[in-house]
């Protein structure tokens, strides 16, 4: 292999590995973000959907 003196393999390496350091915890959020919204229970479509079930 043929010395770099400009140290460009080393320097895309690091800038490659903080780039992914900081991928994966931006992935596991948005993971844990959709499944809590996915898991919710939708909302009423109005506010006084339950009244309106009551009166029926």
């Amino acid at each position: 292999m043929v010395y770099d003196q400009d140290k460009k393999r080393m320097r895309r390496r690091h800038v490659l590995r903080f780039f992914a350091a900081l991928a994966l915890p931006a992935l596991l959020l948005g993971s844990a973000i959709a499944a809590v919204e996915w898991a919710a229970p939708d909302p009423p479509a109005r506010a006084d959907a339950q009244k309106a079930a009551d009166r029926q």
